[in-house]
């Protein structure tokens, strides 16, 4: 038995109650969190240091601007979603984080609209789209696309996304390229092949 406990003092068993339950919610999350995510992006690993201070301040603030990830196939994109996902959790994050591909987002946001699977987007607290911009979009696209993006900025959603390409209006078009890159924090992977140096 801890030397520390007082059994009259109300407060601090309170407090060491709570935090002993936060604790045990988050060790739950974790093990949800890793029980999901696929194995191929279950190796250890430490973040691009550009990326730290953005989920810093996502933290700080409980909400912030997009972070695009920008690199080569196989350079890690997809695996610091998931990354990122995992230290939130492990900092006590308790929102709801989807990944959506980009060929999920272009199937749901085709005629006919999968209205409660973009919704499920729309109201996520942290939306990762990857590879954006690999998928062919044409109009219709980007006009659903960019109603999901707005919405989620104008909540103060953030959403994460990776790309191949730093240009993303040839890619996006106009509207959505400039919601998206407005204020975003951008972080360019030049470590080649991450696969690949697995190996």
């Amino acid at each position: 038995m801890s030397t520390d406990f007082d059994p009259y003092d109300d407060e601090a068993n309170w407090r060491r109650a709570q935090e002993s339950w936060r604790r045990e919610q988050a060790e739950r999350r974790l093990q949800a969190f890793r029980t999901k995510r696929p194995i191929e992006f279950a190796e250890p690993g430490d973040l691009h240091p550009d990326i730290e201070p953005w989920i810093e301040a996502y933290l700080a603030r409980g909400r912030a601007l997009a972070l695009i990830i920008i690199g080569a196939v196989g350079a890690g994109k997809t695996w610091s979603l998931w990354k990122i996902q995992e230290t939130l959790i492990e900092r006590g994050w308790r929102g709801r984080c989807e990944i959506a591909s980009s060929y999920e987002l272009k199937e749901a946001t085709d005629r006919p609209v999968d209205h409660d699977q973009v919704r499920v987007w729309r109201e996520a607290d942290l939306l990762c789209i990857d590879d954006i911009g690999s998928q062919r979009i044409n109009d219709w696209d980007m006009d659903a696309l960019h109603a999901l993006i707005d919405t989620r900025r104008q909540h103060h959603r953030a959403t994460v996304i990776t790309s191949n390409s730093s240009d993303l209006r040839p890619l996006l078009g106009e509207r959505v390229a400039s919601r998206l890159a407005g204020g975003a924090t951008a972080v360019v992977f030049t470590n080649g092949d991450r696969r690949r140096g697995q190996q």
